[in-house]
């Protein structure tokens, strides 16, 4: 399954490791892992805050011919695919809770 997905998963393993070899000289030099620990600490903040911010419903016409390009617009945008009811998409992307068709 990740081999079809190498190009993307090479770099994202490279900076784990990266992180990793950095942990472990901060710890054999200073004994303390306090910059790892708030660095972690920050991106769960990060996450938990994302994960509970407003989102907008976006739908999708998967006919339309700029489909992909809204696919790939929900994508840039942290958002998700939250249904799928025949040729329609409904995405939902950060921004201002909105209401069953989409307007805010």
């Amino acid at each position: 399954m990740t081999e079809g997905n190498s190009a993307a998963l090479l770099p994202v393993l490279d900076e784990a490791l990266g992180t990793l070899g950095a942990a472990r000289g901060a710890l054999a030099s200073t004994g303390s892992l306090a910059a790892t620990i708030e660095s972690g600490h920050e991106g769960h903040r990060t996450a938990r805050d994302r994960r509970e911010a407003p989102r907008a419903a976006v739908r999708i016409d998967l006919d339309a011919p700029d489909s992909r390009a809204g696919l790939v617009g929900v994508g840039d945008l942290g958002g998700r695919v939250t249904a799928l009811d025949g040729s329609v998409v409904t995405a939902e992307v950060p921004g201002p809770a909105s209401g069953p068709d989409g307007a805010a």
